[in-house]
């Protein structure tokens, strides 16, 4: 069994402790498995007793639904600016140019492979997940996609089979491009190209 023992931080701030908890269970998910992960294999890598991750978290469940949203946060918030301005199809490709980069974080990947590899063991957990991670995405994608179509940017399509489209290119590429020993037609290109090639294919099913 993996040793998932830390020194304790002892100067670290109170403030800093759920997120270096999630960061502790985030890891010990995709090294032992959601089912398999144990509270005080968490506790220990973040550098803390069971008690105070008690305090923040109620158990494995509560952790992973808080991975969820905070990845969705990082996914989507601030990728544009509350004060970007700037055509539809400028603005979607500005997302885009940022979401790629965050779907290329080991965290994302890791929390992916976790989730389609054992949440069919836990419907409700799967739900949630979809709910947040591609629910959230597809509805802040599809309003950009109707303003796109409002100005005749873009041709009339159902916005959120648009939005459902582009996740879906994003994230099975970036799965690609993560794994380059594996996915040899990635391998050869840059996170540049493919984020290329990705916003092509999106526009060119979506433009006038």
């Amino acid at each position: 069994m993996t040793m998932t023992h830390a020194a304790p931080r002892w100067r670290r701030r109170p403030e800093d402790r759920p997120r270096e908890i999630l960061q502790a269970a985030l890891e010990v998910f995709g090294e032992q498995g959601l089912a398999g992960a144990r509270i005080d294999d968490i506790a220990a890598r973040a550098g803390v007793g069971k008690g105070t991750l008690y305090h923040y978290f109620p158990g494995k469940d509560e952790l992973f639904r808080e991975l969820v949203r905070q990845t969705v946060r990082e996914l989507t918030v601030g990728v544009l600016p509350p004060d970007a301005r700037g055509t539809a199809a400028e603005l979607l490709r500005e997302f885009m140019r940022g979401y790629w980069a965050r779907l290329r974080r080991p965290g994302f990947l890791t929390l992916y492979r976790l989730v389609m590899g054992e949440l069919h063991h836990f419907p409700e957990l799967t739900r949630f997940y979809a709910e947040e991670i591609a629910g959230t995405t597809v509805e802040f994608v599809a309003r950009l996609v109707e303003r796109g179509i409002a100005a005749g940017e873009l041709r009339t399509v159902d916005p959120r089979a648009a939005g459902r489209m582009l996740v879906a290119l994003f994230t099975q590429n970036a799965l690609w491009a993560g794994r380059p020993e594996v996915f040899a037609h990635t391998a050869a290109r840059s996170d540049a190209e493919v984020l290329a090639e990705v916003e092509e294919m999106f526009f060119r099913a979506v433009r006038p």
